[in-house]
């Protein structure tokens, strides 16, 4: 195995693609879908160190849709575009389109004052 964190995210985007066809749901009803179902990862010290902000932005990492979440967290463990597209099997043009359009969400969210002004 040449990359173990590349193959562990790879095997995960797998398992999630399975359970989304077999939904055969749009990509916000998966998501409600992940949000009830989600195991909480974190042990009870990690769940009461997370700060309010931590919280706001995975609450908004789970609305992002599906292919613009999976992009950003493979970004997130610093993966490059052609990493990332050959994972999941799409263009390197997709995953930074899909990688622009989730940071504009994101920034959305977490700065509005910030759009507001860059269109003045």
């Amino acid at each position: 195995m040449r990359s173990p964190r590349s193959w562990l995210r790879t095997v995960a985007w797998r398992c999630y693609l399975r359970q989304a066809v077999r939904v055969e749901a749009p990509d916000e009803l998966v998501a409600e879908r992940c949000d009830r179902a989600r195991p909480d990862w974190r042990t009870p010290l990690e769940a009461a160190e997370l700060s309010e902000q931590q919280r706001r932005v995975l609450g908004l990492l789970f609305r992002l849709p599906v292919r613009q979440r999976a992009v950003m967290a493979w970004h997130l463990d610093g993966f490059s575009t052609k990493e990332i597209a050959e994972a999941m099997g799409t263009r390197e043009d997709a995953v930074r389109q899909n990688l622009v359009r989730a940071r504009h969400t994101l920034r959305e969210h977490l700065c509005p004052d910030t759009q507001s002004r860059g269109q003045s």
